[in-house]
């Protein structure tokens, strides 16, 4: 049986991987978290300072690097304040598309 989650960073619905090893923290495995590997050079950075991990400058720089190379990202409602907070702009959340929920 498939299971799908909303991703981290757009909020689009996927189709988890069920065999991803299970001993490494789910937030540092894409197919767990997020829609596609692009998405996850975004969700690194924010995950990392949300948990302390890294500072603002250091999140803002990685945050920078990934708009650099795969372009701007509408963030999910979840996680556009937090990014807003670390680039210190305003962000305009997307809201999970009730369509695509509905073809899971």
């Amino acid at each position: 049986m498939d299971t799908y989650r909303d991703c981290m960073v757009c909020g689009k619905p996927f189709k988890v991987c069920r065999t991803c090893r299970k001993d490494i923290d789910e937030v540092y495995q894409w197919r767990r978290v997020v829609c596609c590997p692009e998405h996850f050079a975004f969700h690194i950075p924010i995950i990392d300072y949300v948990r302390g991990n890294i500072d603002k400058a250091t999140a803002k720089s990685d945050l920078e690097q990934a708009i650099k190379k795969y372009g701007d990202v509408k963030f999910s409602e979840d996680i556009a304040s937090i990014v807003a907070e670390i680039l210190g702009t305003k962000t305009e959340p997307v809201k999970a598309d009730s369509e695509n929920k509905s073809k899971k």
